[in-house]
């Protein structure tokens, strides 16, 4: 049915007059609008491989043999794009206030044309307006874009980490001017210390500021000190007092600089498959270098890794997918005794009240 639907609008869209392209688009923005959407793209993708797969053998038979000029324009244009791509995207996002890393890594992305262009550049070829050579530049363009995004994309986290350098040399500066290096070593000495902030440190912060005191704010809200290079992160936790310092925890200078040498508790929530540049194991090594009377909490997978890291110095080894089950094992025991119904209520009211950093 979604076929013969894709087929009927090409043809309606023939008949009138536009391009059987445009119908297929047409087709499928009305498709994924539907909640079966999902199982549709899941039984059509074969096909929808093999025949952009002709599509691109139909599209490369027509290109002429390369030239030198061709390939020289097309490194040129290559690297004018990728160039345009940090002129365009990075001023944007850094004039908001999002820091370097924010600001670089979708420029750094993006830095590729899109297979549609080559659907444009055949209809423009079919219909007169570009000669062979144009598509050519365009299939060259997008090939070595294509090839050089792929490391680009998967080496972001580095290369955002030397163009910041570039740019602090430059003097434009980062979120985390004027935070390092101060003159008052103990202004940032705090004895809880959040290496990271992503969701399960957002709850637990959470859980501080639900439990509040006589006056009104739980007392360890003050005692906390949270290092993380999420610009989102940084402005909402300084609007709700807490200290945090904008930095990589994957650099050791920017623990060093951060003073957590005199930290009674350092945390790391953030699993290694989310981390950038490190992992918990060498967070740990790092912890017990600038820090070696602190107790330190860090983050595991599995129990294997978890016991891996208590070998190694770890005081407390957060697994969170064993530590909610705990807490789910006993809702489901006491459901089977006396039902949902008062858990449930309870839970809707909690989460009523919860206004997490990163909901």
């Amino acid at each position: 049915m979604a076929l013969a639907w894709c087929f009927l609008v090409c043809a309606a869209a023939s008949y009138s007059g536009l391009s059987k392209e445009m119908g297929a688009l047409i087709a499928g923005v009305a498709l994924s609008s539907f909640p079966y959407s999902l199982d549709v793209i899941a039984k059509v993708i074969s096909i929808r491989d093999f025949f952009v797969t002709l599509f691109f053998v139909a599209l490369g038979m027509k290109i002429p043999m390369p030239t030198a000029s061709i390939l020289g324009l097309a490194a040129l244009t290559s690297i004018f794009l990728i160039a345009s791509r940090m002129l365009s995207i990075f001023p944007v996002l850094y004039l908001m206030r999002y820091g370097h890393r924010v600001s670089l890594i979708p420029a750094i992305n993006l830095s590729q044309i899109s297979e549609f262009s080559l659907v444009v550049a055949s209809l423009g070829l079919a219909f007169g307006h570009i000669n062979s050579q144009t598509v050519s530049l365009i299939i060259f363009v997008f090939v070595i874009t294509s090839t050089t995004s792929t490391y680009m994309i998967s080496y972001n986290h580095q290369l955002a980490q030397y163009f910041s350098r570039v740019l602090s040399t430059l003097r434009l500066r980062d979120l985390s001017h004027g935070q390092v290096g101060t003159d008052t070593p103990e202004a940032s000495a705090k004895p809880i210390v959040f290496l990271g902030f992503f969701r399960e440190a957002s709850s637990i912060v959470h859980e501080f500021e639900l439990s509040r005191s006589e006056n009104g704010r739980h007392s360890l809200l003050d005692d906390i000190l949270v290092i993380d290079f999420n610009p989102m992160v940084f402005s909402e936790l300084q609007r709700r007092g807490i200290e945090c310092l904008y930095g990589d925890v994957a650099h050791m200078e920017t623990l060093h600089h951060a003073k957590i040498h005199h930290a009674e508790l350092v945390i790391s929530t953030i699993p290694d498959h989310i981390l950038k540049g490190t992992n918990n194991e060498r967070l740990l090594k790092k912890i017990r270098q600038l820090c070696p009377k602190a107790k330190a909490i860090v983050t595991a997978d599995s129990p294997q890794k978890a016991l891996e890291l208590y070998d190694r110095g770890a005081d407390f080894v957060f697994i969170p997918r064993m530590h909610a089950s705990a807490e789910v094992a006993q809702i489901i025991e006491s459901g089977m005794r006396n039902g949902l119904d008062q858990v449930r209520s309870q839970q809707i009211a909690h989460l009523k009240l919860r206004d997490e950093v990163l909901a």
